[in-house]
C-alpha cells in the first residue's frame, strides 16, 4: 500500500465490519472485528479496507496498491480478500506534481472459518435416538478451537433461556427432558452454527419384582414352597431402560439373572434381586425368604370301636 508522508496509516486503513448477528440479546459478542495478539491484525473475510490520502500543497493525484506482490493497481474502492490466510497490502499516494510517498506495508492475517465446537460428558451418559440421557451427577463439558484467531466464547442456553457465557462443566438436576443449545464465537467474531441437543436426565433407579410362579404357603409368619415351584425376576424402568438384572442365591454373590429358576434343595433360602438401568441407577434390593419343603407327608390308619 501507498501513503504520503506523515500520514498515520490507522487513518488510512478502515475496517467496515458489515455483519452483525444479535441473538438473545448478545450484541457486542457477534460482531465482526479486529482482534490483534500483539504482533498482527486478524480480521474476518468480510474486512474491506479503505485507503484515503492528503497533500498540503498540489492534493492528491491517486492512491496505488498492490496485494501480496502483485501488480500495482490504482485505488478505486474498499479492499477485500476471497481468501484466508496471511495477506500483505502496499501501499502509496502521487500528488498531482509527481511526488510519491513513502511505500506503507500493513499485513493481515484472514480468519474466515467459525471455530470447531465439540461437547463430551463426564459420567453416566448415553446417546440413542439422537437423544442424550444423562443423570445429576453427569457433567457436561464444552469444548471449542479456533486454528487462526483463536477462540472468543462459548455460549449456552438451557430449556430456550437466554444465552449465557459458557464457563465450565455443567450439571442438571431436575429429571425430565431438556434441550440445550449452544454457539462459539472466535475473536475476529466468525461464529458456529447453533448447535442443538435434546436430553434426557434420569436419576431415578429401576424397579425390581420377585415373583413365584405358585405363590407361597404362609404358615404361622413362616413361607414354605415345594421344589416344583419357579421364580422369576421383573424389572422395568420407564426413561433410559434396564440394562441388567441380578440376583443373589442365600446371600451369596450377585451374579445376571438369565431365565426362571427353582430353589430345591430342602431348608430355608433367600432371594435377593436388583437391577441397574443404562446410566447405571441402582435399583433397592428386593428379598424374599421361605422354606423349601421336601418332605413328604405321613399318613396313619387308626381303627376306631364305637
Amino acid at each position: 500500500m501507498f501513503i504520503l508522508e506523515g500520514i498515520d496509516m490507522k487513518k488510512l486503513l478502515l475496517i467496515v465490519c458489515i455483519l452483525l448477528i444479535s441473538m438473545s440479546g448478545i450484541i457486542i459478542a457477534q460482531e465482526k472485528r479486529i482482534f490483534n495478539d500483539g504482533e498482527i491484525d486478524y480480521v474476518p473475510m468480510s474486512a474491506k479496507f479503505v485507503l484515503d490520502a492528503q497533500d498540503s500543497e498540489s492534493s492528491v493525484s491517486e492512491v496505488q496498491y498492490s496485494i501480496d506482490g502483485g501488480k500495482i493497481k490504482k485505488y478505486s474502492g474498499p479492499i477485500s480478500f476471497s481468501t484466508e490466510g496471511r495477506h500483505v497490502v502496499a501501499y502509496r499516494a502521487i500528488d498531482k506534481t509527481g511526488n510519491i510517498s513513502n511505500e506503507t506495508f500493513y499485513s493481515c492475517i484472514v480468519d474466515g472459518s467459525p471455530p470447531v465446537i465439540s461437547v463430551s460428558a463426564n459420567g453416566p451418559a448415553y446417546v440413542l435416538d439422537d437423544k442424550a440421557y444423562l443423570t445429576a451427577n453427569t457433567s457436561i463439558i464444552l469444548n471449542a478451537e479456533d486454528d487462526m484467531s483463536g477462540l472468543e466464547a462459548i455460549y449456552v442456553s438451557l430449556n430456550n433461556s437466554d444465552f449465557m457465557r459458557y464457563t465450565g462443566a455443567a450439571f442438571i438436576s431436575t429429571e425430565g427432558k431438556h434441550t440445550g443449545k449452544a454457539y462459539a464465537v472466535d475473536k475476529v467474531g466468525n461464529k458456529t452454527k447453533t448447535y442443538i441437543v435434546d436430553g434426557i436426565i434420569d436419576n431415578t433407579p429401576p424397579v425390581v419384582r420377585i415373583t413365584p410362579k405358585e405363590s407361597l404357603i404362609d404358615l404361622q409368619g413362616s413361607k414354605y414352597t415345594s421344589i416344583s415351584n419357579e421364580f422369576s425376576i421383573k424389572a422395568s424402568d420407564n426413561v433410559s431402560g434396564v440394562k441388567q438384572v441380578m440376583v443373589s442365591i442365600d446371600r451369596g454373590e450377585f451374579f445376571t439373572y438369565v431365565e426362571p429358576f427353582k430353589i430345591q434343595e430342602p431348608g430355608f433360602h433367600s432371594i435377593r434381586a436388583k437391577a441397574v438401568d443404562a446410566l447405571d441407577n441402582v435399583s433397592e434390593i428386593k428379598e424374599i425368604t421361605f422354606s423349601t419343603d421336601t418332605k413328604k407327608p405321613t399318613a396313619t390308619l387308626s381303627p376306631v370301636i364305637e
